[in-house]
C-alpha cells in the first residue's frame, strides 16, 4: 500500500523537526521530534482509511522494536505521529538522491537504502507500506 507523501517532500527543508537526532536537537531530541511530529500529524494525517491504518500497524510490527500488542494498542494520534516520523526518515535518507532517481534506485536495489520512498508515474511521491 502506498501513501501520498508529496506534501512532506515539498516541505523537506523543515522535516528535520520531525525526526532529527540528538546531534541536531540536543538531549531532548526524542521529546522535541515527537511533539513536532504529533502537531504535524494532527494537521496532515497520512493514514485516512482503516486499510491504511492496518497496513501501518503491520509495517511497524515488522520492525520488531515494539511488542505486537503495543503496536495494536497505539492510539490514532500515536500511529499518525510515528508514521510521520517514519516517512520523514525515509525522505531524509533519499534526499541526496531525489534529483537522480536512477542512482537512488540502484542504491535501493543494492540494499544500501530502504527504498520505501518513490516517485510515481504521476510525479507524486509515495511511501510504501508493506514487505
Amino acid at each position: 500500500m502506498e501513501l501520498d507523501v508529496t506534501h512532506m517532500v515539498a516541505e523537506r527543508d523543515s522535516m528535520i523537526e520531525l525526526s532529527g537526532s540528538c546531534v541536531e536537537h540536543g538531549q531532548d531530541a526524542g521529546r522535541i521530534t515527537w511533539n513536532n511530529s504529533k502537531a504535524y500529524a494532527a494537521e496532515h494525517p497520512l493514514l485516512t482509511t482503516d486499510d491504511q491504518r492496518d497496513a501501518a500497524r503491520a509495517h511497524f510490527r515488522e520492525y520488531g522494536a515494539w511488542p505486537l500488542d503495543e503496536v495494536s494498542g497505539w492510539s490514532e494520534e500515536d500511529l499518525q505521529t510515528i508514521m510521520c516520523q517514519d516517512v520523514d526518515a525515509a525522505i531524509r535518507e533519499a534526499e541526496p538522491y531525489m534529483d537522480d532517481q536512477d542512482k537512488y534506485q540502484k542504491l535501493c536495489e543494492a540494499g544500501t537504502l530502504s527504498g520505501r520512498l518513490c516517485v510515481g508515474d504521476d510525479g507524486k511521491w509515495y511511501f510504501y507500506l508493506g514487505s
